[in-house]
């Protein structure tokens, strides 16, 4: 006895069960046109392979909302207005427009469209609206009436008040920024030429050597007494002598330089009368 298999069970067949390499190579066509349109909203992959409705529409959307706003003024302009509408509502108007201004025809029904399944021919559906709209986009951004408004616009925007003062206070903060992190990375250095340094060292040891002597005649008295001062200084030892006359000699080399390096300086300082 023949069995017969009923013609619908291969309409079901043919709308479910789809080769999985297909349905990935769609997928991969409809990635790079998303990429394309720039499209910033989750994509549901696993609803779009198994053809959820709810997976295309907000696709769909964006791309005749939101990516070509001269295209979506033009179908306000014609009544074929797609935003804050039901599911069925939004694609009742798709499909219109897809008749009126794309003259595209799907090859799938609106009720086809809103059911689970024909996850293929759907995918295949959204790449071609998506290629028509970058074909209207593009045309509509060459006409000589949008580029005039879109200069318009432009100019206007570049003439307002508001904007100036905005870029003006974005450089200035800016440029604080920069010298923020540059003295953050610089250290505070103090620096002197070499012959004032000299000079500074030169009088430090001066000050030094006349304390030193100073402290010298201080002791003396105290050692000896007034009246034998001469005596004192003729019992003074040899070695302190020389120190002494080191000393001295070093004293006047000091004053010396130094008398030089004030005489250079003066003259390198006065203007020339």
């Amino acid at each position: 006895m023949k069995t017969t298999i009923p013609s619908f069970f291969f309409l079901f067949l043919q709308k479910n069960m789809l080769s999985t390499g297909d349905v990935q190579g769609f997928l991969r066509r409809l990635e790079t046109l998303l990429r394309v349109i720039k499209y910033p909203g989750y994509v549901d992959y696993n609803g779009l392979s198994t053809g959820d409705a709810s997976a295309f529409l907000p696709i769909l959307s964006f791309t005749l909302i939101s990516f070509s706003p001269p295209l979506a003024e033009q179908l306000t302009v014609t009544g074929l207005e797609l935003t804050c509408k039901t599911d069925l509502r939004f694609t009742d108007t798709l499909y219109k427009v897809l008749r009126d201004v794309f003259n595209y025809k799907p090859i799938l029904t609106k009720q086809q469209f809103l059911q689970r399944g024909f996850s293929q021919r759907k995918i295949s559906v959204m790449c071609d609206v998506i290629n028509l709209v970058l074909q209207k986009h593009n045309q509509l951004m060459k006409s000589p009436e949008v580029e005039e408004r879109l200069s318009a616009l432009e100019a206007q925007i570049k003439s307002h008040p508001g904007l100036h003062r905005l870029s003006i206070l974005e450089k200035r903060i800016e440029e604080l920024e920069s010298q923020r992190n540059t003295d953050k990375n610089e250290k505070q250095v103090i620096t002197i030429s070499r012959e004032s340094w000299e000079n500074l060292m030169s009088r430090v040891l001066l000050l030094e050597t006349k304390l030193e002597l100073s402290n010298t005649q201080f002791k003396a008295p105290a050692l000896c007494p007034s009246s034998a001062s001469s005596s004192s200084s003729g019992s003074m030892s040899g070695s302190s002598k020389e120190d002494l006359m080191d000393r001295v000699e070093r004293i006047t080399d000091m004053l010396r330089s130094t008398s030089c390096l004030l005489k250079n300086t003066e003259s390198a300082t006065t203007p020339c009368k």
